[in-house]
């Protein structure tokens, strides 16, 4: 079979990682980047690359792989920014708008993380460029951000000569920059009757020591701005991020649980105009932060990944760094993953049942509800876990709920995290209109074009309500930090367990395999996650397997057997 010069390329980073074992960390994620720049270098001078776009992709990757693995070289904040600016360039050689919003991405990543380096005013140009096919208004903002923060680099002639091309744009009222309440005080003042203001009626927490996932429910949705503010060290004040509310007011019975450990310190709402609420996160350190809206209820959705203590510092299983990823038509043989390499370990497993609550989900033919099955599910396999899973590295077992009650889908990750979760499994019954579908299939999370998958995801997203335009943008966010390799890897072991484990006993099995669809309930999960449909509860006779205790204990078998694949392959790569 003929190699394509994509494969030559992975392979030759492949390597560069296998080669490199027993170098130091930072001499390693240095030579890695002196390699991966000669690749950049090439692929101007050679016409049979430069108009292929899975070289650039894998390149660009490959960039960003080295600044999330190797924080600590030299060359971290290099990657990052030439990470940036490929996919700025793709974006404009191929018309790719998802590559353009990378860019920004990443762009505006580098400034937040290295406000110092020579490079931010370069980083804040290239968002500034970019946002402008868009929004004069808004470039013009971004512009103005250049020659305030940066007035000695050397893009601020260029940033100024903007400004004045743009000056028609200029939006009329400039955003606040202070993270005070503009009425000098945390303490609710009652609005007039009558004021048709909407209130902010929730503030929910969820916060470990490098991470903290705060959700602000309205009443209904309202505008709203986040603003991040960096650390203040002469004034003593941590980094913080806040969110301007619009059209809002804050419930007289509003209460927030107190913070007592984690990333988080302090929350703080009040009234910031007579018609807007602010709230304030105080947060101990800060690596990045996410912003976005969900529906039915309105939530404001504010997660912050922090860089402060290790994961050795606070008994949390060490998670696997960002890793390349490979194209899954390369052979098992060749690609080995950079998580093998560094050695996973899998300490702590997070099981999800899915629905409850007001949420039944899918009703089978004789009444049996889908909410009740997960559950019975997902106690069957913490039962099995917490009792064999010692044996191969497993110590913490939690569900995220251990009873009827209904959790919102995106706050399921949240708890995950909270829990320093290295595995997520979210547990399932399938359905269909026609009666005779069956099978097992198993899910990760991504985009698709497969319309059966992106049903099975509707029916599951049901209780989220999320438009498909919201989950576009959410899921684009949170793609880059997927851990998509390892999940497929984990599903795979799960998905063939699973099926081996009840044909052994039931017959007819079908292996649906393994597929991808763009699930509420994975979103924000950065560690290996799935989603496991266990069987078709809307087929008689798979329903009548799913009230039998024994076809229950051996789907919390299968999906057993499959984390202990996964985990034991992670360790012995470890040792190799």
């Amino acid at each position: 079979m003929k190699r394509t010069a994509l494969y030559f390329t992975i392979v030759a980073l492949i390597a560069m990682f296998s080669s490199y074992g027993d170098v130091h960390a930072q001499d390693r994620g240095e030579k890695l980047y002196s390699q991966t720049l000669e690749l950049y270098k090439s692929l101007a001078a050679d016409p049979s690359k430069v108009n292929n776009k899975e070289i650039w992709n894998t390149i660009a990757r490959a960039f960003y792989s080295i600044y999330s693995n190797y924080g600590g070289s030299e060359k971290a904040p290099n990657s990052l920014f030439l990470s940036g600016k490929m996919y700025e360039e793709m974006g404009d050689r191929f018309k790719s708008q998802d590559d353009l919003d990378t860019a920004v991405e990443y762009s505006r990543l580098f400034v937040r993380r290295y406000p110092d380096s020579n490079l931010a005013d370069d980083a804040q140009l290239r968002v500034a460029r970019i946002v402008e096919k868009e929004s004069k208004p808004e470039a013009y903002l971004e512009y103005q951000k250049l020659i305030d923060e940066y007035p000695n680099g050397d893009m601020v002639t260029a940033a100024k000569n903007k400004t004045m091309d743009l000056a028609p744009f200029k939006p009329k009222t400039p955003v606040k920059s202070d993270d005070s309440p503009a009425s000098g005080t945390a303490k609710y003042e009652p609005e007039a009757a009558g004021s048709g203001l909407v209130k902010v009626s929730q503030i929910r927490h969820w916060s470990t020591e490098d991470y903290t996932r705060v959700v602000i429910q309205l009443d209904k949705e309202m505008p709203f701005k986040p603003i991040f503010l960096k650390e203040d060290p002469a004034n003593g004040m941590p980094p913080r991020l806040f969110v301007d509310i619009y059209g809002t007011r804050v419930d007289k019975d509003l209460y927030v649980e107190p913070i007592t450990s984690g990333l988080l310190e302090e929350i703080k709402f009040a009234r910031n105009t007579k018609d807007s609420v602010r709230v304030v996160l105080y947060i101990k350190s800060f690596d990045d932060y996410k912003v976005f809206a969900l529906q039915d209820p309105f939530r404001i959705v504010m997660d912050i990944k922090g860089s402060g203590k290790t994961p050795e510092d606070y008994n949390i299983a060490k998670k696997e760094p960002e890793q390349y990823r490979y194209e899954t038509t390369l052979p098992r043989d060749k690609v080995s993953s950079l998580s093998q390499a560094l050695g996973l370990k899998i300490r702590t497993v997070v099981i999800d049942a899915g629905h409850g609550g007001h949420d039944p989900g899918a009703i089978g033919p004789s009444g049996l509800k889908e909410k009740d099955v997960n559950l019975k599910i997902a106690k069957a396999l913490k039962e099995k876990l917490d009792r064999e899973g010692r044996k191969f590295g497993i110590t913490n077992v939690y569900l995220t709920r251990s009873d009827d009650r209904f959790i919102p889908l995106e706050e399921r990750t949240g708890i995950a995290k909270k829990m320093g979760a290295d595995l997520f499994i979210s547990i399932h019954c399938n359905a269909a209109r026609s009666k005779d579908a069956y099978g097992i299939e198993t899910f990760i999370l991504s985009f698709t074009n497969d319309q059966r998958s992106l049903a099975v995801a509707a029916r599951e997203n049901a209780s989220s309500n999320m438009s498909r335009s919201q989950m576009s943008s959410v899921l684009k966010q949170y793609l880059l930090s997927a851990k998509i390799e390892e999940s497929e890897r984990f599903a795979t072991h799960v998905q063939s367990s699973v099926v081996g484990k009840l044909s052994a006993r039931y017959q007819p099995v079908k292996d649906k395999g393994v597929k991808k669809a763009p699930f509420v309930v994975l979103i924000g999960a950065d560690i290996p996650s799935i989603l496991v449909e266990t069987a078709f509860i809307t087929n008689p006779r798979d329903e009548k397997r799913l009230k039998d205790s024994s076809y229950i204990d051996q789907i919390a078998d299968g999906i057993m057997a499959g984390v202990k694949r996964f985990s034991s392959e992670m360790q012995t790569a470890s040792l190799q």
